[in-house]
């Protein structure tokens, strides 16, 4: 479906069922009914454990091997694992790069490495790997791989495209551990807001969209369709292999990206400000950007590096995946964008 009829579709053609608006002056209480369960599991065991004494197992059970502190090493090595299917997954990054992260790569080059899996360790590897490989488990990738890189001996473990499907604050520790061979084709953060050292090579950018200026503006100021955009987004976080919902972002990216692409320098930050910021910053954060659903998402990936404005580096956000991008540097940026970046990435 083209970016045409997919807007006509979707934002001409389609009501929007409003939601009924809450009295918020009205002395009345609203009723709501209880529900005869909450879905919690009573019986689930929830054991205090520290970095530091996980650490100190870890350490303890290389410097003295024995049966008592390799099993202690195990039992560790589970609750981290554990840890990281259960963490938020817009706070990996945060977290890996502090404690925890220091103790998964002390997990990496520990004593359990060279030590043959138990039964249920076997069973609890072979279940992680099952989901990791799911196309319905895609928005926890992040998850599952910290989660199972513990349980799989170096150089045999390995994703589709880490080059491009694989954050940067995660890349190269899985590189080291899991793909060293692809070590000398891990190349240097794309250089923003710098001149092509090669221009001849970067492809020409012809227009995302013939939506554009007043015409793909006016989208953004109906309520209607800004429920329909977040609805989508919102649907590609519960499912990024639905081929409809990968098809409409698609078409919505474009869409932005043009908008971004066509703003004039000094209007950047008054339509960041307004609700074609608010679309972009969730397509952003949805870590969409690591679809390319046909050609012209590759093309416009390979047009857009590196961006020539602040306006563009924002569009190039779009089509790059969440920790892809690293800018060289800030100062090049105003101030209020240099500090958006870093909730961004």
């Amino acid at each position: 479906m083209g970016v045409r009829s997919w807007l006509q579709q979707r934002f001409l053609g389609a009501t929007a069922t409003r939601r009924e608006a809450l009295d918020l002056l009205s002395d009345s209480v609203p009723q709501v009914d209880l529900p005869a369960m909450a879905g919690i599991d009573p019986a689930v065991s929830i054991r205090p454990w520290s970095v530091s004494r996980l650490e100190g197992i870890i350490r303890e059970a290389g410097l003295h091997p024995s049966v008592l502190t390799l099993q202690a090493a195990r039992q560790a090595r589970h609750c981290l694992s554990a840890f990281w299917l259960a963490a938020p997954a817009d706070q990996l990054e945060a977290m890996y790069s502090g404690a925890i992260g220091d103790l998964q790569r002390l997990q990496l080059n520990g004593p359990l490495v060279q030590q043959v899996l138990a039964r249920d360790e076997q069973r609890w590897r072979d279940q992680l790997s099952a989901e990791l490989s799911s196309p319905e488990q895609k928005p926890r990738q992040l998850n599952l791989l910290l989660a199972l890189m513990p349980y799989a001996s170096p150089g045999q473990l390995s994703v589709r495209d880490p080059l491009e499907s694989l954050p940067n604050w995660l890349l190269g520790d899985y590189i080291a551990y899991c793909e060293p061979e692809l070590e000398s084709l891990l190349q240097e953060p794309v250089g923003l807001l710098e001149a092509a050292t090669e221009p001849d090579v970067q492809e020409k950018l012809e227009p995302l969209t013939d939506h554009r200026g007043d015409v793909a503006m006016a989208w953004f100021q109906e309520e209607d369709a800004l429920t329909r955009m977040t609805d989508f987004i919102n649907r590609y976080s519960r499912d990024a292999t639905d081929p409809e919902v990968l098809a409409e972002l698609s078409g919505l990216r474009c869409v932005v990206a043009q908008l971004w692409l066509d703003v004039e320098d000094t209007q950047v930050q008054s339509l960041y400000a307004s609700p074609v910021g608010l679309v972009t910053r969730s397509l952003i954060t949805s870590n969409f950007g690591c679809e390319l659903v046909d050609e012209q998402d590759q093309r416009a990936r390979a047009a857009l590096t590196p961006p020539e404005s602040p306006a563009g580096l924002i569009a190039m956000l779009l089509f790059y995946p969440l920790g892809a991008v690293d800018v060289a540097d800030v100062s090049s940026l105003p101030d209020w964008l240099a500090q958006e970046l870093d909730t961004l990435q």
